[in-house]
């Protein structure tokens, strides 16, 4: 039987990254197995008993690696337990600030019914940054008006995770 919780994740600059490895490193320290992978390299779920799925936001939308993961795997997700997160306000006041749920996420709460879903703050840095997938207009308006820094909030991230974990713990695997 499946035994295994993923942590899927579709990141632009790694930020996204960083938080799923590090919800990957929470559930693995309780003793649960897990694989942290992007969305895009995961072929198939039947190997899994629970689900962490994160994206980066931009424009109040998920990634569309994430969004089609939602959708190519609806039928599993919404049969086994679900977190979903998402990563992306950067800079003082907009991570201070309440965020609203992408829109991916506002519709995965009504088909998918996720125990949690949680909006991060993310990360970003010009000098590692890849812009090479980027158009000239986005390209041009993330050098002028992301603001540099790192606004993870790790202990409520690990709290979070903690908390995933207590509850898999606590259910047995199916």
């Amino acid at each position: 039987m499946p035994d295994t919780v993923l942590v899927a994740y579709a990141s632009r600059f790694g930020s996204t990254k960083g938080i799923a490895e590090r919800i990957g490193e929470v559930l693995a320290a309780t003793g649960l197995a897990v694989e942290v992978r992007a969305t895009d390299d995961v072929a198939a779920v039947d190997a899994y008993r629970a689900f962490v799925v994160g994206s980066t936001v931009e424009g109040g939308h998920w990634l569309k690696p994430a969004s089609a993961f939602l959708e190519r795997f609806a039928a599993e997700l919404g049969s086994h337990p679900l977190w979903l997160f998402s990563s992306g306000p950067v800079g003082d006041r907009a991570a201070g600030a309440p965020q609203p749920d992408p829109k991916e996420v506002v519709a995965a709460r009504r088909s998918l019914r996720p125990r949690d879903c949680r909006v991060f703050a993310g990360a970003f840095d010009r000098a590692t940054s890849d812009f090479s997938e980027m158009g000239l207009v986005e390209r041009t308006v993330v050098r002028k008006f992301l603001p540099d820094g790192d606004w993870r909030d790790w202990p409520a991230i690990e709290a979070w995770a903690a908390g995933i974990a207590r509850e898999l713990v606590s259910a047995p695997a199916r």
